[in-house]
C-alpha cells in the first residue's frame, strides 16, 4: 500500500533523524481520521455491515454444524438416554433461538438505518447462548447428579469478538467482558469447597481462571482492532483507487474534446492513440517506436479537397499593444479570440491557430460539407459584428480584414516533442493575400468561393484596388468580391463580465454545467463502485443476484482462507512490510505476563529453573517489546518532529527495528522465537500440573 522511508543511519556516530509518516497510515486514529476527512465514515460503515453480516453467514454455519455434532454426540455415546435428552433439547432450543435472534442482520438495509439492532441483537444471542450454557450445567448437577465441566466459554468468547456483527469495539469489550464475569461468579460461588484449607487453593486458581480470560478478551480486541485498521485501509485504498477511475473516466470525453477543438476529430483520433501507447510502453518499461510513430503522423498529413480557408487580421493591432496595458491588452484578445471559437463551433468550422492579430480557420475540415464556403463567409461576418462589439464595450479603435478563399489544401501534424497542427498550399496562401488587399468591416472573397454561395441576407460589392494590383491574385486571374451582411444572433456572443473585468463567462464557450449534478452522479459512482468491493465470508442470495459478474477481486481470493489463489500474488503479499507488528508484539507481552503468573501460581514444588525460564522469558518478551515500541515513543516524545537529532544508539534500535519490520525472513524468526517462548512457558505450566496431581 505505502512506500517505506527508511530512518537515516550515519555512520561514525552522528546522529539521524526518525521519519514515521509511513507507520502512522497504519495507526487507528489515524485512519479513522482519514475516513472522517474524506467523509467516507457512512459508507465505510455501510461496508463494515456487509462484512459483519458475511461472517455471520460463516457462523451460521459453524454452529449449525456443531451442534448438530454436539447431539450426534449426546445420543450414540451416552448410556442413559433420558438425561441425553434433556441436554438434546437444550441445544435445539438455545442453538434455534440464537439463530432467529441474529438472523435480523441478514436484513441489511433495515440494519444499516437502525444500527442499535446489531448490538441489540447481538447482546441477546450472547445471553442465551451462556444461559444454555450454565443452566445446562446446573441442571444436571441439581437434577441428575452429574457433575458437568463449562466447556463452551472460549467457543463463546470467540463469538463475541469475530463474528457477532458488532461494529463498536467498546460494545464487543463490554459484552465479552460481561460473559468472562458471568463465568467467573459462577466458579467463585456455585462451586462448592470440599474443605477449609482448599479454600486458598481455589481462591488462587480463580487468579489464573481470571488471567485466563483476560488473555482471551485481549486477543479478541486485538483480533478486532487489527481487523478494523486492515479493513479501512483496503476501503480508503479501495476509495482511491474508485475516485481515480471515475476522475479517468470522466476526462476521457474532456481530453477528447480539447484534442477534438485543436484537431480534426479523425487526426485526433490517431494521435491520442499513440500518445496512451506511448505511456503504456513506457510504464511497463518497454521503448516504443519512433519510427513507426513518426509514419503514423505522417499519414496524418493528407490533402483535403473543396473546402474554404478564412484569414482574419485584427486592424489597428500596433495601436492596442502600445496604448494598453499588458494586462488589459490580454484580456481584450481573449475576449476577442473567445467570441471567434464560440462563432467558429456555431459553424462548425475548424480554427488551425492564432498569433498575434492573425486568426485563421478552415471549413470542410472537420467533415465533408457542400456548404464550406457560406459556412466560412458567415463566419466572416460573425467575427466583424464580434469585433464591432469589442470596439464599443471597450471604447478601442479597432477593426478587422477577413479573406475567405475555396480550394484544395494540405492539412496534417508536424513535429515529435511539441505537435502542431497546420494547413498549407496555394489555396491557404491566396487566403492570407485576400485579407492583406481587404477592407476593413467586410469579408474579401475570391471568385472560387463566390461561385459556391447563396446571397440571401448578404450585400457584395466589388473587390478593393489593391487585390487588382496583387501579384499573387493577378497571377491567379482573381476576381474579388467584399461583402457583407447580418450574422445570426447566436454566434455574436460575450465571452466576459465587463462589470469585473477580470472574471469570464464560462457558459460562452460551454454549455452549462451543473456541478450539483455532477457531484450527485460521482457520488452514485462511489457508492456503486463500493457496493463491488469483495468481502471474505458468506455471502447472502439477495447480494449474490445483484453482484458484478465482472468483478474479478473475488475470483482471485480463495473460497476458505484470504489468500490470493496466485502464488506470485501471495508471495508479494507476505513480503510487504509488516507496519502493526507492534500490535502483535504487544499482545504477545500481555499473553506471556499471563502465561508467567499461572506458572508461579502453580509451582508448588518451588521449581527454580521454572523461575529462571520464567525470568529470562519475560526479559527476552519485554527487550523485543521495548525495540518495536520506541519508535512509537519517540515519535510521540517529540511530536512528530521529523528534524529532531536521535542519538547513535537510538538509530540503531531504530534500524534493527525497520530491518525486521522489512524483511520476511528475520519477522518469521522473531515470530518462531516468541511462539518458543510461550510454549516453553506453557510446558512448564501443564508439567508442574501434572507433577502436583502425581504428588
Amino acid at each position: 500500500m505505502h512506500q517505506s522511508r527508511r530512518t537515516y543511519v550515519p555512520r561514525k556516530g552522528k546522529p539521524c533523524h526518525l521519519y514515521y509518516t509511513t507507520e502512522r497510515q497504519w495507526e487507528p486514529d489515524y485512519l479513522k481520521g482519514r475516513c472522517l476527512e474524506l467523509g467516507l465514515e457512512e459508507q465505510f460503515l455501510r461496508y463494515q455491515i456487509r462484512l459483519m453480516v458475511s461472517y455471520l453467514g460463516v457462523f451460521f454455519a459453524l454452529h449449525i454444524g456443531l451442534s448438530v455434532a454436539h447431539i450426534l454426540v449426546a445420543i450414540y455415546l451416552t448410556n442413559s438416554q433420558t438425561h441425553v435428552l434433556v441436554d438434546v433439547l437444550f441445544c435445539s432450543i438455545s442453538t434455534t433461538i440464537l439463530l432467529l435472534v441474529l438472523s435480523i442482520n441478514f436484513f441489511v438495509g433495515f440494519v444499516t438505518r437502525h444500527h442499535w439492532i446489531m448490538p441489540l441483537s447481538s447482546t441477546l444471542a450472547t445471553v442465551v447462548a451462556v444461559v444454555s450454557d450454565i443452566g445446562l450445567v446446573v441442571y444436571s448437577e441439581a437434577v441428575n447428579k452429574w457433575e458437568l465441566d463449562i466447556l463452551h466459554y472460549t467457543y463463546y468468547l470467540c463469538m463475541v469478538y469475530m463474528f457477532l456483527p458488532i461494529t463498536s469495539h467498546t460494545v464487543a469489550l463490554i459484552l465479552g467482558t460481561a460473559v468472562s464475569i458471568t463465568y467467573i461468579g459462577y466458579y467463585v460461588f456455585c462451586l462448592p469447597f470440599t474443605d477449609p484449607g482448599q479454600n486458598i487453593l481455589n481462591y488462587s486458581y480463580v487468579m489464573v481462571d481470571f488471567l485466563h480470560y483476560i488473555c482471551f478478551n485481549v486477543m479478541g480486541i486485538y483480533f478486532r482492532m487489527m481487523n478494523d485498521m486492515l479493513t479501512r485501509s483496503s476501503f480508503l485504498d479501495r476509495h482511491q483507487y474508485v475516485m481515480e477511475e471515475i476522475w479517468l473516466r470522466n476526462a476521457r470525453p474532456q481530453e477528447s474534446r480539447l484534442l477534438n477543438a485543436i484537431l480534426p476529430p479523425h487526426i485526433a483520433k490517431n494521435i491520442q492513440v499513440s500518445i496512451r501507447d506511448r505511456i503504456q510502453l513506457t510504464e511497463k518499461g518497454l521503448s516504443y517506436d519512433r519510427l513507426r510513430e513518426r509514419s503514423a503522423i505522417g499519414m496524418a498529413i493528407q490533402v483535403y479537397p473543396d473546402v474554404s480557408i478564412l484569414y482574419a487580421d485584427v486592424v489597428n493591432y500596433t495601436y492596442l499593444t502600445t496604448t494598453l496595458t499588458v494586462e488589459r491588452l490580454v484580456q481584450v484578445l481573449h475576449d476577442l479570440y473567445a467570441r471567434f471559437d464560440v462563432a467558429a463551433a456555431h459553424f462548425n468550422v475548424q480554427r488551425i491557430k492564432f498569433l498575434g492579430d492573425c486568426y485563421y480557420c478552415v471549413a470542410g475540415l472537420k467533415a465533408p460539407n457542400p456548404d464550406h464556403a457560406q459556412t466560412a463567409v458567415s463566419l466572416g461576418i460573425a467575427m466583424i459584428a464580434n469585433i464591432m462589439e469589442v470596439r464599443e464595450e471597450w471604447e478601442l479603435d479597432i477593426d478587422m480584414r477577413i479573406g475567405v478563399h475555396s480550394g484544395d489544401i494540405i492539412a496534417g501534424v508536424i513535429g515529435e516533442a511539441k505537435l502542431q497542427f497546420d494547413i498549407w498550399g496555394p489555396a491557404v496562401e491566396i487566403a492570407s493575400h485576400l485579407e492583406s488587399t481587404g477592407e476593413s468591416g467586410y469579408v474579401h472573397v475570391s471568385n472560387a468561393t463566390m461561385r459556391k454561395l447563396k446571397f440571401q441576407g448578404i450585400k457584395v460589392k466589388a473587390g478593393t484596388a489593391k487585390a487588382q494590383q496583387d501579384p499573387l491574385l493577378q497571377k491567379h486571374s482573381m476576381k474579388t468580391y467584399l461583402l457583407t451582411g447580418i450574422p445570426p444572433r447566436e454566434s455574436v456572443r460575450r465571452t466576459i463580465d465587463y462589470a469585473s473585468p477580470h472574471v469570464f463567462d464560462p457558459n460562452a464557450y460551454h454549455e452549462p454545467v451543473h456541478y450539483m449534478s455532477y457531484v450527485d452522479h460521482t457520488a452514485e459512482q462511489i457508492e456503486d463502485e463500493i457496493q463491488k468491493i469483495p468481502i471474505v465470508g458468506v455471502e447472502p442470495i439477495c447480494w449474490r443476484r445483484r453482484k458484478n459478474k465482472k468483478d474479478h477481486m473475488k475470483g482471485n481470493i480463495g473460497m476458505v482462507f484470504a489468500a490470493f489463489n496466485d502464488s506470485h500474488l501471495e508471495g508479494n503479499y507476505l513480503r510487504r512490510p509488516d507496519y502493526i507488528i507492534k500490535y502483535t508484539v504487544l499482545l504477545v507481552w500481555i499473553m506471556g505476563c499471563c502465561l508467567i503468573y499461572i506458572q508461579l501460581a502453580t509451582n508448588e514444588s518451588n521449581c527454580i529453573l521454572c523461575i529462571v525460564i520464567d525470568i529470562i522469558v519475560f526479559l527476552f518478551l519485554t527487550a523485543v517489546l521495548a525495540i518495536c515500541w520506541y519508535k512509537k515513543f519517540c515519535y510521540w516524545k517529540h511530536k512528530g518532529d521529523e528534524n529532531y537529532l536521535y542519538s547513535r544508539c537510538s538509530c540503531i534500535i531504530f534500524g534493527f527495528f525497520e530491518k525486521t519490520q522489512q524483511s520476511l525472513r528475520r519477522r518469521i524468526v522473531l515470530y518462531l522465537l516468541v511462539v518458543l517462548s510461550l510454549l516453553m512457558v506453557t510446558s512448564l505450566i501443564m508439567f508442574l500440573i501434572d507433577f502436583s496431581l502425581l504428588f
